[in-house]
């Protein structure tokens, strides 16, 4: 009996070290995965975890950028960040089963959340960066599989300027989510020329807000087919754009569009002659918007198309 209790303690010991060690482990992965940025308490020079956070998101997206870790996500701990470049979301790394994530070490839907608790991205980056000498990009993305979350976007401070704070151009770029952000803008002051601007597929906008910038969403071109596929827009609130609060500029096979507030824009939706897409729009209020739906032609006039919306619970009266 005491040689079996004692093989019995003796096992379960074992099992304990062996909890506690994968344990470890799992919390090692977790950090090794994870690189902290806090514009308030960190420095460049250290290491990036929770404890020894980086200074900038610039020195963050290098350490996404390389192939000698295994980081693939970057959290932001709240303060006011600088961007004097473009930031280049890739990496170098193999992606498979792997996601890039931007976001807000605090996020809207944690307990402890205030609105002072989500990071500010500022750019101070110059004009010239791009063919278009009048662009600026705060995030270029160039990576499939990216997630930016929880951020607010201020506008660009600089007159002449189109500034665009989520980027992508290339259109063979597919999965690109985009949740829980603000981006906050002013014609006159610190405008914002297009808050979130992409080609090709899966460019997906969740539970975000758009406050007078010049035009808030546009799903540019396609990825080269034609068609654009798994694009949606969710949740959000668009508000006072001056040109327009949605472009859906070459033609969708599935777009999704539900549970939005579409308020006080210029124009609600504007589309390229070369889209004759029918788009279905659920469960949304849609109001105070001078135009409702609008096609520019090819000779760049813009007209009221005849192609109508399929319309499921849409609220068209109100303030």
């Amino acid at each position: 009996m005491g040689k079996r209790f004692s093989f019995f303690i003796e096992m379960i010991v074992k099992k304990i070290f062996i909890i506690i060690f994968l344990l470890f482990v799992c919390q090692y992965i977790s950090f090794a995965q994870v690189v902290y940025v806090d514009c308030n308490t960190g420095n460049d020079n250290n290491n990036g975890t929770i404890e020894s956070p980086l200074y900038s998101i610039d020195k963050a997206a290098e350490i996404i950028q390389s192939k000698d870790n295994d980081i693939f996500i970057m959290k932001i701990n709240p303060g006011i960040y600088v961007l004097d470049k473009h930031i280049s979301v890739f990496t170098e790394k193999e992606m498979t089963g792997k996601r890039i994530i931007i976001e807000a070490n605090i996020l809207p839907d944690d307990t402890l959340w205030t609105p002072e608790k989500m990071p500010v991205i500022l750019s101070s980056a110059p004009k010239g960066e791009f063919e278009n000498k009048r662009w600026v990009v705060a995030f270029l993305v160039n990576e499939n599989h990216v997630t930016i979350r929880g951020l607010k976007f201020q506008g660009y401070a600089y007159p002449n300027t189109q500034y665009f704070p989520i980027a992508r151009m290339n259109g063979q770029k597919t999965d690109l989510l985009v949740e829980q952000c603000m981006f906050v803008g002013d014609q006159q002051s610190a405008a914002i020329q297009v808050g979130v601007i992409g080609n090709g597929n899966e460019i997906k906008l969740n539970h975000c807000i758009f406050y007078k910038a010049n035009n808030a969403v546009v799903y540019f071109k396609d990825s080269g087919n034609g068609i654009k596929k798994g694009n949606s827009l969710t949740n959000s609130i668009i508000y006072g754009a001056s040109e327009a609060a949605l472009w859906t500029s070459w033609p969708d096979s599935d777009f999704i569009f539900k549970n939005n507030i579409i308020a006080n824009n210029e124009r609600f939706w504007v589309r390229y002659y070369v889209n004759n897409s029918i788009y279905k729009l659920n469960n949304s209020v849609i109001v105070n918007n001078k135009k409702y739906q609008i096609e520019v032609t090819k000779d760049l006039k813009q007209i009221e198309p005849d192609y109508k919306f399929i319309e499921n619970d849409i609220v068209k009266e109100g303030n």
